[in-house]
């Protein structure tokens, strides 16, 4: 009786949810010319009514994104259309192509996808990184270009990223006398991480480093790789995504991946959350203003 009830509701949600984003679309005015209108849509597999192809990815077929590139092949096509739901996605596999959308019609592919990666990486989207393009990400952008990432800013910092380059070189060096192994992704993540809190914080490590003092510790490699199992999920193919109202399921456990990193990434050497929201302001407005006076 429970199984049933609950399949009821499943399916009543899911109708009341597609009932709502067809009024939504018939509200919309798009104009469109006879021309554009007629024009077909790339190749790509026959959807099902309401949740397109969705059923294709979710029992038969993962990793997501190789399903897209056999369908691909199969169908001798460089750019493809697959339905999500209601969203219509176009996955690309021309360099031509790609660098027409990438650098010709930037400004109207420029603006990037909400997704549950970007939302919980972003604290709700307060970071340029993943901010949706409009005014508030013009604003950003400003900030970032004219105090962060200007000349003036590098010529500040040359010091401390020369000193960490010194300080990859002698860690190499040191590993290599040992013979032992080196890990290539370990050791360029680590030395990312390195430069980013010497030009940020003055410092190399949150913590105490290696016992030797010449590598990472516990804390900056659990920081480094909570930060790049974010960035791995900012964008990794969630259901979620396309039928919101399914995000309580969690149904590729992606939301509790990408919440446990960032929790790593933002608590202080306590295991607490190391600023709130309205600390990093106000350590950014100094921070601008410092960097004007100076």
């Amino acid at each position: 009786m429970l199984e049933s009830t609950s399949l009821l509701a499943f399916i009543l949600g899911f109708l009341i949810f597609t009932f709502t984003m067809k009024r939504k679309e018939s509200k919309k005015t798009v104009l469109v010319t006879s021309y554009t209108r007629n024009l077909p849509l790339p190749p790509g597999p026959k959807p099902w009514p309401i949740i397109g192809n969705l059923p294709e990815i979710l029992w038969r077929n993962k990793p997501v994104f190789r399903w897209i590139h056999s369908l691909m092949g199969e169908l001798n096509t460089d750019v493809a259309c697959i339905r999500l739901a209601n969203t219509h996605v176009i996955p690309v596999t021309s360099p031509r192509i790609a660098r027409e959308i990438l650098k010709k019609q930037d400004s109207i592919f420029a603006t990037r996808p909400l997704t549950m990666g970007t939302e919980y990486s972003s604290r709700g989207y307060l970071t340029i990184a993943v901010e949706p393009q409009g005014e508030q990400w013009k604003k950003m952008r400003r900030v970032v270009a004219s105090h962060v990432t200007s000349q003036k800013s590098f010529r500040w910092t040359l010091e401390q990223r020369t000193e960490e380059a010194d300080n990859l070189v002698r860690y190499i060096n040191n590993l290599c006398k040992d013979s032992n192994g080196i890990d290539v992704r370990h050791v360029v993540r680590q030395y990312s991480g390195n430069v980013a809190r010497k030009m940020l914080f003055g410092v190399r490590h949150f913590g105490k480093g290696s016992e030797d003092g010449s590598g990472p510790g516990f804390e900056e490699i659990e920081h480094v790789d909570s930060l790049f199992t974010a960035v791995t999920h900012l964008y990794a193919f969630a259901l979620s995504d396309y039928v919101p109202w399914l995000r309580f399921l969690d149904l590729e456990g992606h939301e509790k991946v990408v919440s446990g990193a960032m929790r790593n990434v933002t608590k202080d050497t306590n295991g607490k959350p190391a600023l709130s929201d309205e600390e990093i302001k106000a350590q950014v407005t100094v921070c601008i203003f410092i960097n004007l006076i100076i």
